[in-house]
């Protein structure tokens, strides 16, 4: 049975608002029908008990029943038959004659229903006591032969306007859901031009700012990021090949002289296989940050987090890098005591990043300045220097991965042009902010923001 079910949601649709709407309409249909022949039954009963009402106060002697008006009775009532029975034996008749069962003392005055052949009746029965004694037997009967048809051709209307309305609903129900739905198709028509080659390609609906067109605006947003996401990935793996490309040929270049000449000249021996470990250290680096950068990404990183002393963590950067740099003078002038949440281990990393790219981009015997200090709940923490400087049209680029201002001095200098993206990550999954201002020949200075409770 599976095979007929529809696989478009509009003819679903069609079929469950047209079966719902019929099955309305028949309750109402059903409920009219009772409802009628309810009324109509009830009538005719109050046509009965009046018609006894008239009998019993006319008739006050035997003599009486001869001389009573039968049109009254047909004004009261259509279709009524009135017999009068003495001792047994029928007096009065006005019409048709019928055999029907005997009710108790209790039931007098009631209304009955039956059958009269192929026709329904309704019939009262009562006794009335005369003024000279005698008691006589009053049968009131009604045919309910018109209304019955009346019920039926009725019925018959509202059947054929159920099905007639059903076919209806089917074929309104099916045009206004196609015309409803119609942007699904449009929608899927264009998301199939989308794949991993082309992601520029938009979903375009018109009219109004429905489900549809919300739809339509999530999925662009959502291509929209994985386009992003995608390029960058691109640029990411491209660039990453080429930070690889050059240590990798250097390190076959190095290789070929020791080939060729390394095997009897100590001199070239020992400069080539302390260039090949130079590179190979870069290269460690390099791919060392990378796996730390795709932890990040891919959300494998797991943090420590521990509350710390800020002051004893600049001191130790302080201490370090003056210990590893001794052409540059890496100072703090005051030390303010205060406990910050978060991870240790990864904070002293982003700060001694900040301060290695200022010391590579600073010349000899100046001066690298770290300030920090609590503001509006958030410790602030400012690394100034007297460096190159960065150029404006670079400094919304500073933070992106292998993004380098002067690529060529960048290579002399050394680096991959990944430290402040690493910067930037470590900032990010603290839940804090990065700011960089610069001028040329004057120098740099990185202020961070960071949560003191995270």
């Amino acid at each position: 049975m599976s095979k007929f079910k529809s696989s478009k949601i509009s003819h679903r649709l069609t079929i469950t608002y047209a079966m719902l709407f019929f099955a309305a309409l028949a309750l109402v249909n059903f409920a009219t029908l009772f409802s009628t022949n309810y009324y109509i039954n009830q009538t005719a009963a109050q046509q009965l008990q009046a018609v006894d009402r008239v009998i019993m106060k006319e008739i006050k002697s035997l003599n009486d029943i001869p001389k009573m008006d039968l049109k009254e009775f047909s004004q009261i009532a259509n279709n009524v038959d009135v017999s009068i029975f003495y001792n047994n034996r029928m007096i009065f008749n006005t019409g048709e004659q019928y055999n029907l069962q005997e009710v108790g003392d209790n039931a007098f005055g009631k209304v009955f229903t039956a059958v009269s052949g192929e026709d329904k009746i309704i019939f009262l029965n009562d006794k009335l006591t005369l003024n000279d004694g005698a008691r006589i037997t009053i049968q009131v009967v009604k045919d309910m032969d018109s209304e019955e048809n009346f019920i039926h051709a009725l019925a018959g209307i509202m059947l054929f306007i159920d099905g007639f309305v059903f076919l209806l609903a089917i074929i309104v129900g099916y045009l206004i859901s196609r015309k409803a739905l119609s942007p699904i198709d449009k929608i899927t028509d264009q998301a199939k031009q989308i794949s991993a080659s082309d992601l520029s390609a938009r979903i375009q609906i018109d009219g109004p700012d429905d489900e549809l067109k919300r739809l339509s605006d999530t999925f662009n947003d959502l291509i929209a990021r994985i386009q992003c996401s995608y390029e960058k990935q691109n640029r990411f793996t491209l660039d990453a090949s080429h930070e690889l490309a050059t240590p990798l040929a250097v390190i076959k270049g190095y290789i070929d002289v020791l080939d060729r000449w390394g095997k009897n000249d100590r001199e070239v021996l020992n400069e080539s296989i302390s260039s090949i470990k130079v590179e190979l250290a870069n290269m460690t680096g390099l791919l060392d940050t990378l796996l730390f950068l795709s932890k990040g990404d891919n959300e494998i990183y797991k943090m420590e987090k521990a509350r710390f002393l800020m002051n004893d963590l600049i001191k130790e950067i302080v201490k370090e890098s003056n210990l590893v740099d001794e052409k540059h003078s890496i100072v703090c002038s005051t030390y303010p005591e205060f406990q910050i949440e978060g991870d240790r281990r990864l904070i002293k990393q982003m700060l001694r990043a900040i301060v290695d790219n200022s010391i590579k981009y600073s010349p000899e015997d100046t001066k690298i300045n770290i300030d920090y200090s609590v503001r509006e709940e958030m410790a602030v923490i400012e690394v100034s220097d007297e460096g190159i400087g960065i150029p404006k049209e670079d400094l919304s680029h500073i933070f992106d991965r292998f993004y380098r201002v002067d690529k060529a001095r960048s290579r002399s200098i050394g680096g991959s042009g990944l430290g402040l993206s690493l910067v930037k990550w470590i900032v990010d999954i603290h839940k804090g902010s990065i700011e960089a201002e610069s001028e040329i020949g004057k120098g740099t200075k990185m202020t961070i923001k960071l949560p003191l409770d995270f």
